[in-house]
């Protein structure tokens, strides 16, 4: 666990007692503030310092990323969203980079794969996998294969492994070749010739909306596009969430391959969260109905409502999962020692 920097602050008001503070100094780009714990009036010694320190370390560690929100909301240009909003979206992400910051390595590997399981089972539900959260936990940590599930729905699921390790170990920008290399491995085993490729018909239709998709011979230039439109618009203070949803919908929409956009797209969504620090939304299988919504109210241009869907998908996902969380890491464990594996929730 990583070392908390707090300290101990006296102040002298005129004709009383000092009075003493657990500080903790917060910074984010360039501005300063800081939170403050009131000790009361007598010295602490180096014992009730550490006491302090673990009782008062949520409370405290909680208005820091609210401090840090506020500074952060302030900072973006926002088109359908109001600066509450984008501050809760703030406030989930500084508390999620605090609870990360604060596991050792083997708790973050323990925390990513549990977030793992829950999302490659929900991403694929949506589209139809009947794959449970065991049976996938069986699949991709032991490798264990169910009896009575057909090959493709094995291989939407075990494809995600190669899915991670190259999410994990690619730094850049989201590009053309990103988006194939994704596609490549999320179709391996199931689509042999379209794997990677984008689609060569216009004869594809998406269930359930009206639009017709990109032209076969304007995906690249379309996707190329929308990625120069997305960077574009964070370099110039843009909200990235929103632009992050504004992106999904866009490249739903040009549906570049014959299969599998889907599973692409929200992969890229991801991305674009976690580069920033935001935790990723899981998109679960319960979650579909909504999801599909927040997608129709783009195709009536209904931007506003969309980008206000995810918000509370991701907010009423992660938010009350991330306090608990974070309750257990800066809250000492009796028993002592890292977390294990169950001690986290994702779900």
């Amino acid at each position: 666990m990583a070392k908390r920097p707090y300290r101990v602050e006296v102040n002298y008001p005129k004709d009383k007692k000092p009075r003493y503070f657990l500080v903790k100094d917060v910074w984010f780009k360039g501005k300063k503030s800081k939170i403050k714990k009131s000790l009361g009036t007598n010295p602490p010694s180096e014992d009730d310092i550490k006491r302090y320190t673990d009782e008062f370390a949520f409370e405290i560690e909680f208005k820091v990323a609210e401090k840090k929100a506020e500074f952060s909301s302030n900072m973006f240009n926002f088109d359908y969203l109001n600066l509450e909003k984008v501050k809760e979206i703030e406030r989930l992400r500084f508390l999620y980079k605090t609870f990360t910051e604060l596991l050792t390595t083997n708790e973050i590997e323990a925390y990513e794969q549990s977030f793992e399981i829950n999302y490659v089972q929900g991403t694929t539900s949506i589209e139809g996998n009947t794959f449970s959260l065991q049976e996938a936990r069986d699949l991709l940590v032991d490798g264990i294969i169910p009896k009575d599930k057909p090959l493709r729905e094995i291989n939407e699921i075990q494809n995600f492994k190669k899915v991670k390790q190259y999410r994990d170990n690619y730094k850049g920008k989201v590009t053309i070749e990103f988006i194939k290399n994704l596609h490549y491995m999320i179709m391996d085993n199931i689509d042999y010739e379209s794997a990677g490729i984008f689609r060569r018909t216009d004869d594809i239709v998406i269930t359930g909306c009206d639009l017709q998709v990109a032209p076969s011979l304007l995906i690249e230039d379309d996707l190329t596009l929308i990625i120069n439109e997305y960077y574009s618009s964070i370099e110039n203070n843009k909200y990235t969430f929103e632009q992050a949803v504004l992106f999904h919908y866009k490249f739903e929409m040009i549906h570049p391959f014959a299969d599998g956009n889907g599973r692409v797209g929200r992969e890229i969504f991801n991305y674009m969260l976690n580069r920033e620090n935001y935790p990723k939304l899981l998109f679960l299988g319960d979650d579909r109905e909504m999801y599909i919504k927040s997608l129709k109210y783009g195709n009536k241009d209904e931007f506003e409502p969309m980008v206000k869907m995810f918000v509370n998908l991701i907010l009423s996902q992660r938010y009350e999962i991330l306090i608990k969380n974070l309750r257990k890491v800066v809250i000492p464990q009796k028993r002592g020692g890292q977390m294990r594996l169950t001690d986290f929730d994702n779900m």
